[in-house]
């Protein structure tokens, strides 16, 4: 056998073992969003399972549970759900379930609207965020605090004690990088880190961005209002809306961090 026809057998050998690996990873692909919808719709029963019986009457008239399950579905899309924790979709299923007893008694307690939008936020920065940066960090050194500063003490806690990163602390560190203002140790860092990781970069950087997290800071929804109990529906409203932006428009905070995550992005 010559060289030439090694070579040809060699070739197609790959080819047909790339077929095989392609139709291993499709069905793959098919069994995890499988798995995720099941997900999605076994959580949302057993958060509905929970309500009263007269809410649970107006579910099941209105179809909410369908509803509720397609709506979140349909808008992170089956690859963002399938690389997010399962608290993130609990928290989601809660905030939806919430708002719809919310705009039925405007007496409800709004209370859990919010912090299930705060938790799902605290998540989704921890795990494509914080968590990334941690490990950074820790293979530069960073372990000194060498400046009394807010953000420096924040991230020293962030990288050394495995504290949360705040939304107030993280969208001050962004404007402090964006502003190009002096850097210390713990936001150089983390400038670097951004640097490194591009597609985080060009999200939490990108003004559009910046402009809806600014929203979110001056509105005071997810700490002052929320802790003093001085919010109106009207405003948790506008915290959904911004956040999510109702399961509608993929301009909102919570999804334009999850879209640097999507495997088909």
């Amino acid at each position: 056998m010559s060289e030439i026809e090694k070579l040809k057998r060699e070739i197609q050998s790959l080819k047909d073992k790339n077929k095989s690996l392609e139709l291993k990873l499709q069905v793959a692909k098919l069994w995890m969003i499988k798995q995720v919808r099941e997900s999605v719709k076994t959580i949302s029963k057993r958060k509905i399972s929970k309500l009263t019986w007269e809410t649970k009457k107006n579910f099941a008239r209105e179809n909410l549970e369908d509803i509720i399950t397609n709506k979140i579905r349909d808008y992170f899309g089956d690859f963002i759900l399938m690389n997010i924790s399962s608290n993130f979709i609990e928290n989601i299923i809660s905030w939806e379930i919430a708002y719809y007893e919310l705009k039925q008694n405007p007496n409800f307690d709004w209370f859990s609207v919010v912090s299930s939008y705060h938790k799902a936020l605290d998540i989704v920065i921890e795990q494509f965020i914080t968590k990334g940066f941690r490990k950074f960090a820790k293979k530069q050194g960073q372990v000194h605090l060498r400046k009394n500063d807010l953000l420096e003490k924040s991230l020293h806690s962030v990288v050394n004690k495995n504290y949360i990163l705040s939304v107030w602390r993280l969208y001050h560190i962004l404007q402090t990088i964006k502003k190009e203002e002096k850097l210390f140790d713990y936001v150089q860092c983390f400038n670097d880190y951004l640097n490194k990781y591009f597609y985080l970069k060009e999200v939490l950087l990108d003004q559009e961005f910046l402009n809806i997290f600014k929203k979110i800071i001056d509105s005071e929804i997810l700490w002052k209002k929320r802790h003093t109990w001085m919010m109106s529906f009207t405003e948790t409203r506008k915290a959904r809306k911004l956040l999510v932006w109702e399961l509608k428009d993929k301009k909102s905070l919570i999804y334009m961090i999850l879209k640097t995550q999507d495997v088909e992005y």
